[in-house]
C-alpha cells in the first residue's frame, strides 16, 4: 500500500467542503468588495461596504446585541454543568430526566416559538397573568427593547441547555472514578472535589461548550425571527441585519459585507476562549 493511499480517503470530505464551504467563504469575501445587487448588476466599491456598514447606527445596536447575547453562554454552562453533576449516574430516574431536558432540543423551533409567544404575550400571557396576581404590571416582553431580547435569551437557554447538558455527561463519564475515590479516602469534602478534581479535569470539555455556545449566541437567527419579527433592525443581532439586507433587498455586496464581520467576531471570540482556557491548562 502506498503512503499516499491513507490521504485519498480524506478528498471526499475535502471536496464537499471545498464546494460547500471554502468555495462559498471565498465568493462572499470577493462579494463583500462588489455593489451587488441581481437586478442592476455589480460594480467593485473596494471598503465601501464596510466604511458604509461601521456609519450605520443600526449595524452598531446590531453588533451591540450580538455581543449582548453573549450572555447566554456563561448561564448555559452553568446550568448544563450543574445538571450534569446531578445526573451523572446512569439509573432510571436521570435517564428520564436527561430525556426530559434533551426535549427542548428536538422540538422543532415554530412549535416552540408558538409555545413561548403564549407565555410572554402582553395582554394574555402567563407571565403577566402571574405578575398581576402581585399587582405588578404588565410587561411587554416582545415589544419592548431590551426586554425582547432578554426574552429571546431565556428561549435560547431553554432550547440549548439539554444539548450541552448531554456534552458535559460525556465529559464527566469519562472521569476515572478511581480519581474522585482517592479524594474521598483523603477526605475531601464534594464541593473540594468538585472545584480541585472535576473542574479540572473537565477543562477540555468547558472550552469545547464555550466555543460552541459563543458561536452560536453571535449567529442567533431563528427565535428572533419567529419571536420579535417585527420590531425594528436595531433591536435585532447582526445575523438578522444581515438578512435583511442580503435576501429581503438583494444587496448581496452588503450582506456580504456584515457576513464577514460576523465571521470575525465569531472567529475572535473562539480564538479568545482558545486561548483563555489553554492559558489556565498551561498554568494549570
Amino acid at each position: 500500500m502506498s503512503k499516499r493511499t491513507p490521504y485519498y480517503f480524506f478528498l471526499p470530505a475535502l471536496l464537499f467542503l471545498g464546494l460547500f464551504a471554502f468555495l462559498p467563504f471565498l465568493q462572499v469575501i470577493y462579494f463583500s468588495f462588489l455593489n451587488y445587487n441581481i437586478f442592476e448588476g455589480s460594480s467593485f466599491v473596494g471598503f465601501n461596504n464596510y466604511v458604509k456598514l461601521f456609519s450605520d447606527s443600526k449595524f452598531l445596536y446590531a453588533l451591540l446585541n450580538s455581543v449582548i447575547f453573549l450572555l447566554v453562554t456563561p448561564v448555559l454552562i452553568i446550568i448544563s454543568l450543574m445538571l450534569a453533576l446531578f445526573l451523572r449516574d446512569t439509573n432510571k430516574v436521570t435517564k428520564f430526566f436527561r430525556s426530559l431536558y434533551f426535549l427542548p432540543v428536538i422540538t422543532p423551533i415554530v412549535i416552540a416559538g408558538i409555545f413561548w409567544k403564549w407565555i410572554f404575550a402582553e395582554d394574555t400571557g402567563i407571565l403577566n397573568y402571574w405578575l398581576s396576581l402581585v399587582n405588578l404590571p404588565n410587561v411587554s416582553w416582545l415589544t419592548k427593547y431590551p426586554v425582547n431580547l432578554f426574552s429571546v435569551m431565556i428561549v435560547t437557554v431553554w432550547r440549548g441547555f439539554g444539548y450541552y447538558l448531554l456534552i458535559f455527561i460525556a465529559g464527566l463519564v469519562a472521569i476515572p472514578k478511581e480519581v474522585e475515590e482517592a479524594a474521598k479516602l483523603d477526605g475531601a469534602t464534594k464541593f473540594q472535589q468538585a472545584c480541585y478534581i472535576i473542574l479540572p479535569m473537565l477543562k477540555p470539555v468547558i472550552l469545547l461548550v464555550l466555543v460552541m455556545s459563543s458561536s452560536a449566541a453571535i449567529k442567533m437567527f431563528t427565535e428572533l425571527y419567529i419571536l420579535i419579527p417585527g420590531t425594528p433592525l436595531a433591536n435585532k443581532t447582526l445575523v438578522f441585519y444581515m438578512f435583511k439586507y442580503a435576501f429581503e433587498r438583494f444587496d448581496f455586496g452588503y450582506g456580504s459585507a456584515a457576513g464577514v464581520i460576523i465571521f470575525i467576531l465569531t472567529f475572535g471570540f473562539s480564538i479568545l476562549n482558545i486561548k483563555l482556557m489553554g492559558g489556565n491548562n498551561e498554568n494549570s
